[in-house]
């Protein structure tokens, strides 16, 4: 239920037709009715457009299995199925589907034959190699990260001490270049926290004014063994001397500045740069080129480990097949087809057989329910295969009971009616109530009622099973004999929606004198509950 919407165009052309008047008038006039909602552009529209595609409504029921196994084998039972016309929709459906399967085959064959002579196992090797280098890779990433930060920390401590002429390597805020700076240290100059600013001379001649933190390192730190940095010992670097552990001492490189001081001009202000002049030449002649920084044993060792990966996937032989990134990619291409075929497959297969799937669900149904016996209709099977309905299984049960087989013929109709009648709208309403008879009729039928409805829950089976006890008391009064004036006046349902109450009330009621399990008293009551029903406007007999 989607509740309001705007008619289709077949429901417009069906309503908008003139019953028992076809191939007789020439031309035909329809009146449409404008609302606060629709107008004329809406009326245009439906009465231009072209009708509808058919759609099939046909679902198999109980009923139907029931008969059909009464005369069919199973086998046949499914060729019927398939024979549908509900089916054939379906195969015209998914005929986009199976035209797609068809090309992702086709894609999936070209990708195949490209790597034919590619060895998967092989191809597999090297992904894990190649996966195996990252995490080598994040875990000298790792290494690297908390040598600098021991690194760090040390050369935090020894800028305290060093004396001007110290080669430090600059890199960081105030030095943006893409590999550390050698420079020597000129002098030291107050800076605007705790640490000073460092004026420094590089070999390309050019002063740079740097802080602590732009310092990645210094010429000949550290020369001793890894526990140094970690054990905190700190040394007086200048001078050779230790605080700590004497067993190590660093000699830092170190230059005789002599008596230079920072070239007259510059502003002694973190980042600054600016280039020297002659006097200053040969002082940054003799300052490194290159930076050595200095590299812990263990990021060494890692390096090493992803230096060796990175050499077995240069001659991996995989290679003799082509570019292996270019392989991989359209092996996964090929993986993704084959799950995209896989899965295409699978609902197509679901949806072709959908009507022949709910045929067997409905078949264990009514095993479940004692209706069938293997394939044999029992008592309640033929009961349920001689009624017509959305959920015989549930008429049939209900009807061999008991519980209806004492009720008056006024209270049978309304019963019935109950049974066959859908959920009304909510705001729907009647002054008649039932008889209390009918009422507990009905109570008695719902633990009936539930287990219909969890053997349909079990087996994804949306049948109807009904039992509206709202409204019938309009169809107890009108067997009594209310008139129509009456009746109608005393409910919110339109003389339409009323007549079809009666009139779905009066088919099950004469159904039942057919159904040759029931009790004959219910059989007689059905008779005579029809023929109180059967009057105008019911029966659409005219005088």
């Amino acid at each position: 239920d989607r509740g309001h919407r705007l008619l289709t165009a077949s429901e417009f052309l069906q309503m908008a037709g003139r019953a028992g008047r076809r191939g007789m008038d020439t031309n035909g006039y329809v009146v449409t009715v404008q609302t606060p909602f629709e107008g004329a552009k809406e009326a245009a529209y439906l009465a231009t457009a072209g009708a509808d595609p058919l759609v099939s409504q046909f679902t198999p029921t109980y009923g139907m299995v029931l008969n059909l196994l009464q005369t069919h084998s199973l086998p046949q039972a499914k060729e019927l199925v398939e024979r549908s016309f509900a089916q054939y929709l379906a195969t015209l459906y998914l005929k986009p589907q199976q035209q797609a399967i068809t090309e992702l085959t086709a894609e999936l064959t070209r990708i195949d034959f490209q790597l034919a002579p590619v060895d998967v196992a092989v191809m597999e090797g090297y992904q894990k190699l190649k996966e195996h280098l990252k995490v080598e890779r994040r875990i000298l990433k790792d290494l690297q990260h908390q040598a600098e930060a021991s690194v760090s920390k040390a050369v935090s401590q020894l800028l305290q001490q060093v004396q001007p002429g110290v080669i430090l390597y600059l890199k960081g805020k105030n030095v943006p270049v893409s590999s550390p700076v050698p420079a020597v240290l000129v002098s030291k100059q107050k800076g605007s926290g705790q640490f000073p600013y460092l004026v420094c001379l590089s070999a390309a001649n050019r002063w740079y004014v740097a802080t602590t933190a732009d310092v990645m390192g210094l010429d000949g730190f550290p020369e001793v063994a890894d526990d140094q940095v970690s054990n905190g010992s700190t040394e007086d670097y200048s001078t050779g001397s230790t605080q700590g552990d004497s067993s190590h001492i660093i000699n830092l490189r170190c230059l005789d500045i002599g008596t230079l001081q920072p070239l007259e001009g510059l502003e002694i202000k973190p980042g600054q740069v600016k280039s020297g002049n002659e006097d200053t030449e040969a002082l940054a002649n003799q300052v490194p080129t290159i930076a050595q920084l200095w590299v812990a044993p263990e990021v060494r060792e890692q390096e090493g480990v992803v230096a060796d990966l990175e050499g077995q996937m240069e001659t991996h032989a995989l290679r003799q097949w082509g570019n292996p990134s270019q392989l991989i990619k359209r092996h996964k291409k090929r993986l993704f087809l084959q799950e995209q075929i896989n899965q295409r497959q699978a609902k197509f297969r679901e949806y072709q057989a959908q009507h022949w799937h709910e045929f067997l669900n409905l078949i264990e149904i009514l095993k479940a329910s004692g209706s069938l016996e293997d394939l044999t209709p029992t008592v309640l099977g033929q009961a349920a295969a001689s009624l017509r309905g959305e959920n015989e299984l549930w008429l049939a049960l209900a009807m061999l009971s008991g519980e209806l087989d004492d009720l008056d013929p006024h209270q049978l109709a309304a019963a019935c009616s109950a049974l066959v009648t859908e959920t009304p709208r909510p705001d729907s309403w009647t002054n008649y109530q039932p008889s209390e008879e009918v009422l507990e009729a009905l109570a008695n039928l719902r633990r009936i009622r539930r287990q219909v409805f969890q053997l349909q829950r079990r087996y994804h089976v949306a049948l109807p099973v009904w039992s509206e006890d709202r409204l019938i008391g309009l169809v107890e009064q009108w067997s009594l004999g209310k008139s129509w004036r009456e009746l109608c006046g005393n409910s919110s349902l339109d003389e339409g929606d009323v007549v079809r109450i009666l009139r779905r009330t009066l088919d099950i009621l004469s159904q039942i004198p057919h159904v040759l399990p029931l009790s004959e008293s219910l059989k007689a009551n059905a008779i005579r509950a029809a023929q109180l029903l059967d009057r105008f406007p019911v029966n659409e007999r005219v005088k």
